[in-house]
């Protein structure tokens, strides 16, 4: 496997946004892509660029295959190519689950809009039965086993990056109802909220941060409340 190919099959470019907050080394980016694309430790170890003779590159893959860094990008990689990664839809969804349940805020973030683009993939190979708008989608993934507050977090932050810095939080799907919830739970993704606003909407965003945490059980189930209303 030459170096050239080391990022097949996903590319280059994705495997360095999946390592994004990870706190993987460059070392270790190559050595994660390398092992994903089929080479043994030891091998990947040398494509990556570690050092030494035959025994230390051993060492060494043995290391970087363990390493927690290394174990978040596999598991990152299957995800975002499970036809390249050969597992079952039930595999995928538990790492996912186990990825967004992961002490690390930037890895769990990943993991949840891996899961969201699954969501949308799966969505179009099937009829609707209805339009949801995107408060019933945000409600929906408030109330998913894989998703819950950090899915609507990710969702909001997809918006505000896409649509901001300066938008009406009117077309963030609950941003007013849970955005305290986001800054008690999730600080370091709040702050990347903050970040992605101008001054005006950034002030509006810590006033809505300031009021009582909402319900989440409540928010979740009105949707389900509504619809067996009407």
């Amino acid at each position: 496997m030459a170096e050239s190919d080391i990022w097949s099959p996903l590319g280059e470019q994705r495997w360095r946004e999946l390592a994004e907050g990870t706190g993987a080394s460059e070392l270790q980016i190559k050595f994660a892509a390398a092992r994903f694309g089929g080479a043994s430790a030891s091998k990947a170890a040398a494509l990556a660029g570690y050092s030494g003779d035959k025994d230390a590159l051993r060492r060494a893959g043995y290391s970087a295959v363990r390493s927690t860094a290394v174990q978040a990008l596999l598991e990152l990689a299957s995800i975002a190519a499970p036809g390249d990664a050969k597992i079952s839809e039930k595999e995928i969804d538990a790492k996912i689950s186990r990825l967004i349940r992961s002490g690390d805020p930037n890895v769990a973030l990943k993991a949840v809009a891996a899961h969201a683009d699954r969501e949308k993939a799966r969505a179009a190979t099937t009829t609707k039965e209805e339009e949801l708008s995107p408060e019933d989608d945000a409600r929906g993934i408030l109330g998913s086993i894989f998703g819950g507050l950090l899915g609507v977090a990710a969702m909001q932050l997809g918006i505000i990056t896409k649509y901001g810095p300066r938008l009406s939080f009117k077309a963030v799907p609950l941003f007013k109802e849970l955005a305290p919830n986001i800054k008690a739970e999730f600080p370091e993704i709040w702050e990347r909220i903050l970040s992605a606003l101008d001054v005006d909407c950034r002030r509006e965003a810590e006033v809505f941060a300031a009021a009582v945490p909402a319900n989440i059980e409540s928010l979740a189930t009105k949707k389900l409340e509504t619809a067996h209303a009407t």
